[in-house]
Formats: structure tokens, C-alpha cells, sequence
């Protein structure tokens, strides 16, 4: 993991969230990417047709405190030490942070659950963060509270462990392993889907270690609906991280869908992976 994509609002979940990558960054030496969305029209010279000078100056103003903001931001006592670099866009907040992942070959985006500014609405409450969750290529860290001295001992990661999660859990299994994480498995179990232990827990053994996992747990637990039950387990495992695969409309939706999964990044006090699972 050497470059790691934060956008920013410059909220205090947008400052969680560069503290948390900041501590990521120095355990595998990698680059923070930060990025601003600013909305409004990218002017190339002068005035454009339309445009009053009002707009222009307001435009200039905005730009203006925007670099102060990042200056205020790089100068924090956690990113000493840190290899980044800042950037503005003004394409959309989805389109911006998608092609800057692409662009320079991202290996995680660390986003904050909430928070928003002057700048851009809804930065990272509503639809932009679901839809990167729900559509980016790259893994999305989200993460809602402040993690003080952040550690990745155990991690908790949560599915139905049917057809179709193999190929995307390697990624997983290989953050896992590089983090030297223990890897709590665990199928949450409710009224309207039960399963047998027994059984769950054999598939799951097998899972792991058909993916050469060395280090975990298999789980079973009853919750009154998966969100609540991954909540509740991370909990009692005293996890650093819950870890998800978000899936489309076929198959494992019941399980993980888009909803389910931004469910589990709002209510979650801990870090959330979430990795979109791979088309056949």
C-alpha cells in the first residue's frame, strides 16, 4: 500500500479521517493524496459570458480561503513526516475522487462519514460518499469518530460467505496480512435468515483456509438485523476495524447491499472497509 486518497472538506470528520491515514501512511511508508472539491466553474481567462465580475471575485475568494485551509491542514503535528501532496478539482465529489484514484493508481480512499463546509454540500453525508462506497474500483476506509492511537490488531469481517466473495476477500485477506491482523470471521444470523451453526462454521473454516488465512476466528452470531449484529460483535471482540464486501443487486444484495453497507459506516465507532465485490 504506497498512495492513499483522503478528500477533504476540512470538517472535523474530514480531519478523522486525514489523522487515520496519516497513521496508515507511516506504517507502510505510503503518499497521502489530499483532495478538494470546490463548486463552482473552473475560469481560464477572464470573464465568461455570463459571468459578473461579482461572481469572479466571489469565485477568487473561494479559492483563496481554500488554500489557507490546506495550509492549516499540512501544517498539523500528525503529518510530520508524512509524503503528501494537495490538489483542488471541480468536477463533481464522485467524479473527482474516482478519477483522481485512477489517475494516480490509488490503493485506498479513507473518507469521513459526515461533516460538510461552505465549499461543497453534503461532502460526505447523503449520496457521495454511498455512491463511492457502493462504485469505486479502489477500497474505501470510511471512518465517523476519531481513532486515538489507532492499531489494526483484529479485524472484524463480516458476510454470508457464499458464491462470489472468494475473489474480492483476497484483498482483504492481503490488508490483513500486511497489517499482521488477526481476522475475526463472522456471518450474522437474523429471524428472516437462519442458518445452522454448525454447518456455517465448517463453511467458514474452509473459506479461510482456502485463502490462506493463518491467523482467525470463525463466528456465528444472532443479532436482530445485520447491521445492529456486526455493531454489537465488533463491540465484544473489542475490534479496531470492521471490513465488508458491498455487493450489487444479484446474489449476496440480501446480505450487503449499498444500504445495508452505508448503514454499518454511519453507526460503527470504528473504521470501515468496504470493497466492492468484483464482476464475474
Amino acid at each position: 500500500m504506497k498512495k492513499i486518497l483522503v478528500p477533504t472538506d476540512f470538517s472535523e470528520f474530514a480531519l478523522n479521517a486525514a489523522k487515520l491515514a496519516a497513521s496508515i501512511a507511516k506504517k507502510f511508508d505510503a503518499r497521502i493524496y489530499f483532495l478538494h472539491v470546490v463548486s463552482m466553474p473552473q475560469y481560464e481567462t477572464g470573464i465568461i459570458p455570463g459571468q459578473s465580475s461579482q461572481d469572479v471575485a466571489e469565485g477568487l475568494f473561494i479559492l483563496k480561503k481554500v488554500k489557507m485551509d490546506f495550509q492549516k491542514l499540512i501544517s498539523q503535528d500528525f503529518l510530520k513526516d508524512v509524503n503528501f501532496a494537495t490538489a483542488i478539482q471541480y468536477d463533481g465529489v464522485y467524479e473527482s475522487v474516482v478519477s483522481q484514484a485512477k489517475k494516480h493508481d490509488i490503493d485506498l480512499i479513507v473518507m469521513g462519514t459526515h461533516g460538510s463546509s461552505g465549499y461543497v454540500n453534503d461532502f460526505f453525508i447523503g449520496s457521495n460518499t454511498d455512491k463511492i462506497v457502493r462504485l469505486s474500483e479502489t477500497p474505501v476506509l470510511t471512518i465517523r469518530d476519531e481513532v486515538v492511537n489507532p492499531k489494526f490488531d483484529k479485524l472484524v469481517f463480516a458476510s454470508d460467505f457464499g458464491d462470489g466473495v472468494g475473489q474480492s476477500f483476497r484483498r482483504i485477506a492481503d490488508i490483513a496480512d500486511k497489517l499482521k491482523s488477526t481476522v475475526e470471521l463472522v456471518r450474522i444470523i437474523t429471524r428472516d435468515d437462519f442458518y445452522f451453526s454448525g454447518p456455517m462454521l465448517d463453511a467458514m473454516d474452509l473459506f479461510a483456509k482456502e485463502h490462506g488465512l493463518s491467523n482467525y476466528n470463525c463466528h456465528v452470531y444472532a443479532a436482530e438485523s445485520v447491521q445492529l449484529g456486526i455493531n454489537e460483535f465488533a463491540q465484544r471482540k473489542n475490534a479496531d476495524m470492521v471490513t465488508t464486501i458491498t455487493h450489487g443487486r444479484r446474489g449476496l444484495a440480501r446480505l450487503f447491499n449499498g444500504s445495508v453497507t452505508s448503514d454499518i459506516m454511519k453507526s460503527s465507532p470504528l473504521p470501515v472497509l468496504s470493497i466492492r465485490a468484483e464482476k464475474k
